[in-house]
């Protein structure tokens, strides 16, 4: 239980009192932080690279390589898109595409960034129609209700005559944001694949979103802490209720690689853990896990502005700073058409995959709870 509390590197102690601050500005930094963000895009081990000037030579043309091809997407051309990278790890702006009049090319072009990327920004969209934002959804996924499965996340009695829109609006009177690092819906039993929220209206500063890689808040944990945590499942639920189990460790349908899917907003405790190292040890990943600047993205809204993002490979924090100024959201959620892929797994090292479950029942997990959305109607 030790290794997986001990900090590594430069994090030190002397006596009671640590004496490293947090060097570089994040938790848990060690003499190879430099290399996570960049051994996480390769899908390669930090340490290794640290110990081993050949294996890093190896990766940094590999690197290299990955982005002059991003910066050529011959697909993305070829469709008439141009990209432009917020980070290279998380984040992609896709230019050219008119979400109402989107072709089948873009439409592929457009899927393969989301998985690569784990999130995408589309520019210039104010013109689409409802109808036509969903129409759009349709073209990669299914679509539910304002929460996926679930109509909604506390009491909601009226969702208008678009109950598959989630209209996500704040002014002076009713000031709303998600401020909060969370993967939508993780307390159901059935979260969905992603996201497509459009701005209706946007702040003149401020209510930028932020995003967080869920593969590299995997990949660079310590290895004691990924030979500790793998296989181990965590609860969720709204307002402190466990309603579901799932794994820490979630392997993604598509591109079959390992996420951490915990966090702070719905995320309760690691099962079969004492609670005080549970909270502790969740408290310390989070610390690890927002305090990286290198796993992060940030998207200035205007209006017309769209992102769409993949649950299960990124976290998502709407930044609340633009009171009084109004922001008008609206959000179609994506779901997977493939029900075996939906509930969220690990696959272990034979193949077999392993599920959490529901701790309370489905027609629990479907009922608002106390509480009101910060939404206004049609």
């Amino acid at each position: 239980m030790a290794d997986i509390f001990e900090p590594r590197g430069i994090n030190k102690r002397a006596g009671d009192h640590r004496i490293d601050g947090w060097v570089g500005g994040r938790a848990d930094t060690w003499s190879g932080h430099y290399l996570e963000a960049a051994a996480s895009r390769a899908q390669a081990d930090a340490y290794q690279m640290l110990a081993d000037n050949a294996h890093a030579a190896t990766i940094a043309t590999q690197l290299r390589d990955k982005d002059a091809a991003t910066a050529r997407h011959e697909q993305a051309a070829a469709a008439g898109l141009s990209l432009l990278p917020l980070t290279p790890g998380i984040g992609m702006e896709i230019h050219g595409v008119d979400m109402a009049n989107a072709t089948d090319g873009q439409v592929n072009v457009i899927w393969d960034l989301l998985m690569e990327h784990k999130v995408v920004f589309f520019r210039n969209q104010e013109h689409t129609s409802r109808e036509e934002h969903m129409a759009f959804a349709k073209r990669f996924a299914d679509i539910g209700l304002a929460y996926g499965r679930q109509q909604a996340l506390g009491a909601n009695p009226d969702l208008g005559k678009h109950p598959e829109i989630l209209k996500l609006y704040s002014d002076e009177a009713r000031p709303f944001a998600a401020a909060n690092w969370h993967s939508d819906v993780s307390w159901s039993d059935r979260p969905p694949l992603g996201s497509l929220l459009l701005s209706r209206k946007s702040p003149p500063v401020g209510g930028d979103t932020m995003f967080a890689d869920s593969y590299a808040h995997w990949n660079n944990l310590a290895p004691a802490l990924k030979e500790f945590l793998e296989g181990r499942v965590a609860t969720h639920g709204r307002a402190s209720r466990d309603e579901v189990e799932h794994p820490i460790c979630r392997t993604h349908p598509v591109t079959g690689r390992k996420a951490l899917y915990i966090n702070p907003t719905f995320t309760n405790a690691i099962v079969g853990m004492e609670p005080a190292d549970s909270a502790r040890l969740l408290s310390e990943l989070y610390a690890k896990m927002y305090s990286t600047p290198e796993y992060c993205c940030r998207f200035r809204w205007r209006d017309g502005s769209v992102a769409m993002w993949d649950n299960r490979s990124c976290q998502h924090y709407a930044v609340a700073d633009f009171w009084p100024h109004d922001r008008f959201m609206e959000r179609v959620t994506l779901l997977d058409r493939n029900e075996d892929n939906e509930v969220p797994f690990w696959i272990d090292l034979l193949g077999e995959r392993h599920y959490g479950r529901v701790l309370t029942s489905e027609e629990e997990i479907s009922t608002p709870i106390g509480g009101s959305t910060r939404t206004i109607m049609d």
